[in-house]
């Protein structure tokens, strides 16, 4: 019986071969990806149930992150976006230091979503003039620049360099300025939750003494009412803060800053409440007109941008401009 069903399967193959390759070749063809990535338009993320906060106040709107849609690029998909007027072919390079993969960009995004996200409390809670502890500040190493002489890797967290403690970023400038080039530095990071004993030799870089590592600042924060974040797995980048900020504001204090009106926006923002710029503005844009957004915010150093992709596509919506979490919570209060 089983050497019926093969017989019968072979002279069946044997009939239709080439129709079997090019099904196969097809198949074969959409896991090879280019070096680009598909941008398009995104949507909104009601910041909701994102954000929980203990006895928040009242919110009749909302307020929502805007997204790019990113897909990896296949022959298929690169060749549909010079057919769809939506979708932008954008090089990997645009978004990757040195060498680095798509995992190691992912993995370093998420840093930064983490620094972002509790820096956002931070300044919320100092806007609202509301009680609030960092209990610690991780220097957590993001990414391992190609000069760098050193064994330390991304995700390490800086607890001393040459037996001085590491709280913050200017604690490894000041080490750094008293040394000279090629000298050796002892570095004790933590990895995987093990302390370990690491290297690095001073690089010149531009006439400045470097290790050749990039930092982010990973708080533990603690406040009244208490703030937890709900992340999905596949979330990172630092472009959320700053509606992370408004929405904590928000729920932290009494005043509606939606009004009732469906608010979205983009930006990182620093614990002092500065907004700082991102990329994606227009796809971002895009995806909050289609959803009805009654306001767009964006940091001023992308506001004109905003604006001619406004004017351009003839937008119906409200474009502000943040410079600081400050400066939008007044906007949004007199508008």
């Amino acid at each position: 019986m089983i050497k019926k069903v093969l017989k019968n399967i072979y002279n069946d193959i044997k009939k239709h071969y080439i129709t079997y390759l090019v099904y196969l070749l097809f198949v074969v063809s959409l896991f090879i990806h280019f070096d680009y990535y598909i941008y398009s338009s995104g949507g909104l993320v009601d910041l909701k149930d994102r954000i929980k906060v203990d006895n928040s106040y009242e919110t009749k709107g909302s307020i929502n992150l805007t997204y790019v849609s990113v897909r990896k690029s296949n022959i298929y998909n690169i060749l549909l976006s010079y057919v769809i007027k939506d979708w932008d072919l954008v090089k990997m390079d645009n978004s990757r230091l040195d060498n680095e993969s798509s995992k190691e960009i992912f993995e370093r995004d998420k840093i930064y979503l983490k620094e972002t996200s509790y820096d956002a409390v931070i300044a919320a809670f100092k806007e609202a003039n509301k009680q609030y502890d960092i209990l610690k500040n991780d220097v957590t190493i993001t990414y391992v620049y190609s000069f760098a002489k050193s064994n330390v890797k991304a995700g390490d967290i800086v607890l001393s360099i040459n037996n001085t403690s590491i709280s913050n970023v200017n604690d490894i400038s000041n080490i750094l300025d008293n040394l000279n080039e090629n000298d050796k530095l002892n570095i004790k990071v933590k990895r995987n939750n093990k302390e370990k004993d690491c290297y690095a030799y001073v690089v010149k870089e531009k006439d400045r003494n470097l290790i050749g590592i990039a930092i982010a600042n990973i708080k533990e924060v603690k406040t009244t009412p208490k703030v937890e974040y709900v992340f999905n797995d596949n979330e990172s980048g630092s472009s959320r803060g700053l509606m992370c900020a408004l929405d904590i504001y928000n729920k932290i204090t009494e005043y509606d800053l939606t009004k009732g009106d469906i608010i979205a926006g983009t930006g990182s923002i620093d614990q002092d409440g500065k907004v700082i710029s991102i990329d994606g503005v227009k796809y971002k844009l895009k995806g909050a007109v289609k959803k009805k957004a009654n306001v767009f915010i964006v940091p001023t150093d992308n506001y004109e941008e905003a604006i001619l992709e406004k004017e351009k596509n003839n937008y119906d919506i409200e474009i502000i401009e943040a410079d600081t979490l400050h400066n939008v919570i007044e906007k949004l209060i007199n508008r």
